[in-house]
C-alpha cells in the first residue's frame, strides 16, 4: 500500500513539473553575490550591478578595505515571482514582508520577490536586501554586538540608496518610507530607544516608531555635523563594557536635549547624503548562466530547503526532491539538491548514496560535498566502529578544504570529528574553528564552539571577547540568556589569572 501511495505521488509530480520547469531561471555569479532569480538574464545582471555598486559604497563609507570572499562566503540571493511567494517561504502572515535573510557559516541567504530596475530609484525588495546586507556588512566588521537601535539605525541609513545615471550613487538618503511611521505610528520615547530593557517593558504596545526613530537617530548622528565623534564615543563605552543607558548618556549628554534636536532635525525639510562618485566603485566581472530544465525544476524544492524546514515539513518536501530526482536521475545538482531533502528527512544512508552519485558526475560540485559531510557526520554518530566512521568524515572534509580552502564547513566539522570521536583537538583543529568565525562572524553556533575551546585552553581574555556579542545580543537580553552568566564567570578567571601572573614566585633560599 505504502509502496503504491509513493509511486502515485511521485507520478502526481512529474505531471506537475512541466510548469515548474517554465519558470525562467537564471544564475549570475559576481565578486561577492550568487543570484539566483526567476526573472530574465538583463533584469538578472542590473541587478546584481547594482548590488555589487552598493557593497563597494558602503565598505568605502566604512573605509574597510574589501577582501574578496571565496565563492561559499558569498551570499546567495534567491530572487522569486512574488512577495506572495517570500511570505509563503517566511511562513509570514502579515502580508507585508518583501524579503529576509537567513545567517550562516557557508550558506548565509536572502529571499526577495521580483526586481525591476527603475533607473536610478531602488524598489521596495532593493531596500530590503540592502538593509539586511548592511546587517550582513556590520558582522563583519564589528566584534561587538550593538544595541538594537544602533542595528537598526545602522541598517536603515544604509539601505537609503540612489543609482546615478553616470555609474555613481547616493548613500544615506531620506527615509521616505519611514514617514508615515514617524508621522502616526505609537511613539517611542528616547528612553526606551536607547536601552533595550526600558523597551521591552513599555506600557503602549503595537506597531511603533523603532525603525523610524532609530533610522533618525544614526542619521542625525551620522550628517547633521552637530555632535562630531559621538558615534565613536558611544561605541567605544559600549566596548568597555558600559550599558546601553549609561553609554548613551556618557557620549550624547542631556538626553532630553538630544530628543528636541531629532524633532527639529526631522522636520527641517532636506537632509543631506553622501554621494560617491562612479570612479569610486569596483564592480567586477558578472556572468551569467541560464539554469537547465532539471535545476529549474528543482528550484521550488532547493527554495524550501535553503529557507530551513523541521522534521514535518522536511518530510513532506522529500517526496517533492524524489519526483524531480526521477525525471532527471543523473543530474548533479539535482542529486546535491535530493541529498539535502534525504538529510533533513532524516535519511543519512540515502543522503550519501545521492551526493556520492552527484561527485561521480561533479567532482569539484560544493553543494554534493557539504552534503556527504553533513550526511557522513550524521552517521558516524551511530556507528558501532566510531572510528572508522569519523575518518571517512575526515577524508571528506579534506576533500572539500582541497576544492575550496575558505568554505568554513570543513573547518567546523574536522573540529567537531576530532571532538566527536574523543579525540584531542589539535592545534591546526582549534586555529581552523577560529578561522570559520573570522569567515562567519555571525554563525552564532560557531562562535559558541569558539569560546568553549578557548575556555579549554584557558584562554579567557580571548573567550571573554568573543563571547560579548552573544551576551550582549540586543535580540536576547532575556534572564535565559546563557551567554550572560558564562561570561561573568569567565571574566572571575580572567581577573583570577592575571592576578596570578602578576603575583611574584615565592623566594627560595639557596645554599
Amino acid at each position: 500500500m505504502k509502496t503504491r501511495i509513493a509511486v502515485g505521488l511521485i507520478c502526481l509530480w512529474a505531471f506537475i513539473l512541466p510548469a515548474a520547469a517554465r519558470a525562467e531561471w537564471n544564475e549570475a555569479s559576481s565578486d561577492h553575490f550568487l543570484v539566483i532569480a526567476d526573472q530574465k538574464e538583463k533584469d538578472v545582471r542590473e541587478f546584481t550591478e547594482r548590488l555589487e555598486r552598493y557593497h563597494s559604497g558602503l565598505l568605502g563609507i566604512l573605509k574597510r578595505a574589501d577582501e574578496k570572499p571565496s565563492p561559499s562566503n558569498r551570499v546567495t540571493i534567491y530572487i522569486v515571482r512574488s512577495a506572495g511567494q517570500v511570505q509563503k517561504l517566511a511562513g509570514d502572515k502579515s502580508g507585508f514582508l518583501q524579503g529576509f535573510y537567513s545567517p550562516r557559516a557557508g550558506g548565509s541567504v536572502a529571499f526577495a520577490s521580483r526586481v525591476e530596475s527603475d533607473g536610478m530609484n531602488i524598489t521596495q525588495s532593493e531596500q530590503v536586501l540592502f538593509h539586511e546586507y548592511a546587517h550582513h556588512v556590520m558582522h563583519g566588521v564589528s566584534e561587538w554586538a550593538t544595541p538594537r537601535w544602533y542595528s537598526e539605525g545602522f541598517a536603515e541609513f544604509f539601505s537609503t540608496v540612489r543609482f546615478e545615471k553616470d555609474g555613481g550613487m547616493g548613500i544615506g538618503l531620506p527615509a521616505n518610507h519611514r514617514a508615515a511611521e514617524l508621522n502616526y505610528a505609537v511613539d517611542v520615547p528616547i528612553e526606551a530607544l536607547l536601552d533595550s530593557d526600558t523597551y521591552k517593558t513599555r506600557k503602549v504596545k503595537g506597531y511603533d516608531e523603532f525603525y523610524g526613530r532609530s533610522w533618525l537617530l544614526y542619521h542625525y548622528l551620522q550628517m547633521s555635523g552637530t555632535r562630531p565623534g559621538q558615534l565613536t564615543k558611544y561605541r567605544a563605552a559600549l566596548a568597555n563594557g558600559a550599558t546601553e543607558w549609561d553609554a548613551a548618556q556618557t557620549a550624547f549628554g542631556d538626553l532630553k536635549v538630544l530628543d528636541k534636536e531629532l524633532k527639529a532635525y526631522l522636520n527641517k525639510g532636506k537632509m543631506r547624503y553622501l554621494p560617491i562618485a562612479a570612479d569610486k566603485l569596483a564592480v567586477g566581472p558578472i556572468t551569467i548562466r541560464k539554469m537547465s530544465e532539471a535545476e529549474s525544476a528543482m528550484m521550488p524544492i532547493i527554495l524550501e530547503s535553503k529557507r530551513g524546514v523541521d522534521e514535518e515539513s522536511a518530510k513532506v518536501l522529500l517526496p517533492k526532491a524524489q519526483a524531480v530526482a526521477a525525471k532527471y536521475p543523473d543530474d548533479p545538482a539535482v542529486l546535491a539538491a535530493l541529498a539535502e531533502a534525504e538529510h533533513d528527512a532524516g535519511n543519512y544512508t540515502e543522503a550519501l548514496a545521492a551526493a556520492d552519485k552527484a561527485l561521480i558526475a561533479a567532482p569539484t560540485l560544493v553543494n554534493a560535498h557539504v552534503q556527504k559531510i553533513y550526511a557522513l557526520s550524521r552517521i558516524a554518530e551511530k556507528a558501532e566502529n566510531a572510528d572508522a566512521a569519523w575518518k571517512k568524515v575526515t577524508r571528506a572534509v579534506t576533500a572539500l578544504n582541497k576544492i575550496e580552502t575558505d568554505h568554513p564547513i570543513p573547518l567546523i566539522f574536522y573540529y567537531r570529528s576530532l571532538q566527536m570521536s574523543g579525540k584531542d583537538i589539535s592545534e591546526v583543529a582549534a586555529h581552523g574553528l577560529e578561522r570559520a568565525l573570522q569567515l562567519a562572524p555571525y554563525d552564532q553556533a560557531v562562535r559558541w564552539q569558539v569560546v568553549q575551546q578557548l575556555m579549554d585552553d584557558e584562554n579567557f581574555g580571548g573567550a571573554y571577547r568573543t563571547l560579548m556579542p552573544l551576551a550582549n545580543d540586543p535580540h536576547n537580553r532575556s534572564e535565559n540568556n546563557p551567554a550572560i552568566p558564562l561570561l561573568a564567570e569567565i571574566k572571575e578567571k580572567y581577573e583570577a589569572q592575571l592576578a596570578a601572573a602578576a603575583t611574584p614566585a615565592p623566594a627560595t633560599s639557596g645554599k
